[in-house]
């Protein structure tokens, strides 16, 4: 399943909008696709949210990082992978059907979001594009749930894919580094980590970049939809 090539957005950052407004949007991005997406293909859902976020704020991976991680997961090819923050579901989409091109129909994503009103937005997204079958939602916070996995007889993942509130990242990461289901070559991906780092007190991509049981490599992007503001994904892969 190929994807469009990516095309640059707006100029300059539209104010986010605050967060009982952000919830709107969730529903109004779900409207979005539910109208101009075909029911079955999940292509076309991630299209119809890229479209949607051109016009408008919005704060998934988008569609030239997705492509970054899109490789990472042809590269990996995993059998079991895991997002912490699903917003609106595009990640899960994007990402599961890309995990079942390249790793077959017993691959298997597990999506972790805080908030219960997105995973609702992000499991009709996942019901729409046909992979209910293959996407798992875990809602609270992926400290007090992440325990979960194992209990659902997930020995080990494969990668790990991080896009949720940016002062969880290292603590977070800090639990999946000592969970027991890392095996060598195992993925850690993390969104923002650019757009993030003025922040003095994300200190994730330190962390990563300083800890022997792991590699870390930086691919630089661009801000979800923006024209002009620097992003990057991190790729950091447990060696053990």
């Amino acid at each position: 399943m190929s994807s469009p090539a990516p095309r640059r957005g707006h100029h300059g950052m539209p104010p986010p909008p605050m967060t009982g407004e952000i919830e709107i949007l969730g529903e109004k991005c779900l409207q979005y696709v539910l109208q101009h997406a075909t029911k079955g293909d999940a292509q076309s859902v991630v299209d119809a949210i890229d479209a949607f976020g051109y016009e408008t704020w919005m704060m998934n991976v988008g569609d030239e990082k997705g492509a970054i991680v899109d490789a990472e997961i042809a590269k990996a090819k995993p059998q079991v992978m895991v997002e912490i923050g699903a917003f609106c579901g595009y990640s899960a989409v994007r990402f599961a059907s890309k995990l079942l091109a390249e790793s077959g129909p017993s691959a298997r994503y597990y999506s972790f979001e805080f908030s219960p009103h997105f995973a609702n937005i992000a499991s009709q997204m996942v019901e729409f594009a046909g992979l209910s079958d293959v996407v798992t939602f875990v809602i609270g916070p992926f400290s007090e749930t992440y325990t979960k996995l194992k209990e659902l007889g997930i020995t080990h993942v494969d990668m790990f894919f991080i896009d949720h509130d940016k002062q969880q990242y290292t603590s977070d990461f800090k639990l999946i580094e000592h969970s027991g289901l890392l095996t060598p070559g195992s993925v850690v991906v993390a969104d923002n980590v650019i757009a993030a780092s003025p922040d003095k007190q994300f200190d994730y991509l330190d962390y990563v970049r300083s800890n022997p049981k792991f590699t870390s490599v930086l691919h630089e992007s661009f801000l979800e939809y923006q024209a002009e503001m620097k992003d990057g994904v991190e790729v950091t892969t447990y060696v053990g």
